[in-house]
């Protein structure tokens, strides 16, 4: 494998940064701002609401959201492999549950720096795992994508929209194989300053973890509909929406990278998702609660993953 490319650094103007930083915390504050004045306003909605709290519901979206969480680090670990990088389980999955904390600093970026310092103290190559964090984001958001078009035609059928959801699936699909996926990541790179992929996953593991991440989009959108089953009752005919809902709440976020983990974002997107399925205060009440919620599970897989990787080693260094 040939070296990196040094990509020449622009000098950054030393007025730009703190006016970006002042322009993406009033960014951020407005978004704030209007979905709290909105859920003002419909505060007699919302209080009116039939709540009523359904625990084996709840528990189900706990387990839920776990198995998702757990199957990111499946994923993780397995595309790390798929570039050589010989890491053990416990260690992969710990890393990867400590460089999601990052994702709560705005930017989104400090979640990849994280993972890729915590990588180089454990010897790992960094090229390596930098490719593997470029094919995490791309799968991520083509298997989101991917959720998205299959399940369209069950909560809104039309013809002609159905059939451009089913075209785009093949169409994802082309854009991951590495003839194509090579030019494309080396552009998205060098805009970030960054150099080119040495090295691409073949199509037929792609494929494959294509399919796993749709799968755990499918998971993770059960576990938001769960949640709303548990405390609004939300009907069995509304799971298709809320996990297309859930997946498009992803990719927004992504694209709105200025956002802390979206903060703000995903909660309009679902608030205005589920429009028809509840009145508008309940619907941002539940996406709040979504966040809280998803957020405590995070820290919770977080934490036991952690300790159930130090605990391993530590048996390992007493054996």
């Amino acid at each position: 494998m040939s070296g990196a490319v040094e990509v020449p650094q622009r000098p950054v103007r030393p007025w730009l940064r703190p006016l970006l930083r002042a322009a993406q915390m009033l960014l951020v504050a407005a978004t704030v701002y209007f979905l709290a004045a909105y859920l003002v306003r419909s505060w007699a909605s919302v209080k009116d609401y039939d709540w009523a709290l359904r625990p084996w519901w709840l528990v189900l979206s706990g387990v839920a959201f776990l198995l998702f969480y757990f199957l990111q680090t499946v994923f993780w670990w397995l595309l790390l492999r798929g570039f050589a990088v010989r890491s053990p389980f416990p260690l992969a999955a710990a890393t990867w549950a400590k460089s999601i904390l990052a994702r709560y600093i705005p930017g989104n970026v400090f979640m990849y720096l994280s993972r890729a310092w915590l990588s180089h103290a454990q010897g790992l190559p960094v090229d390596r795992v930098t490719a593997a964090m470029v094919y995490e984001q791309a799968l991520g958001v083509c298997s989101a994508l991917v959720a998205m078009a299959i399940l369209f035609p069950f909560w809104e059928y039309r013809p002609g929209v159905t059939a451009l959801s089913l075209i785009a699936i093949p169409v994802l699909m082309a854009l991951l194989h590495p003839r194509v996926f090579a030019p494309l990541s080396a552009w998205a790179l060098r805009l970030l300053r960054r150099p080119p992929l040495d090295v691409t996953l073949g199509f037929g593991a792609v494929l494959v973890l294509l399919g796993s991440f749709v799968v755990s989009w499918f998971v993770a959108g059960a576990g938001a509909w769960f949640l709303a089953r548990a405390v609004t009752g939300l009907a069995i005919e509304a799971l298709p929406l809320v996990i297309v809902a859930n997946a498009l709440a992803y990719v927004v976020g992504m694209a709105a990278f200025v956002f802390p983990s979206g903060i703000g974002v995903r909660e309009a997107v679902f608030t205005a998702s589920l429009a028809k399925q509840l009145p508008g205060g309940v619907a941002l009440a539940w996406a709040l609660l979504l966040r809280v919620w998803v957020t405590v599970i995070e820290l919770a897989f977080v934490g036991l993953v952690v300790a159930g990787e130090a605990l391993l080693r530590r048996r390992k260094g007493t054996a």
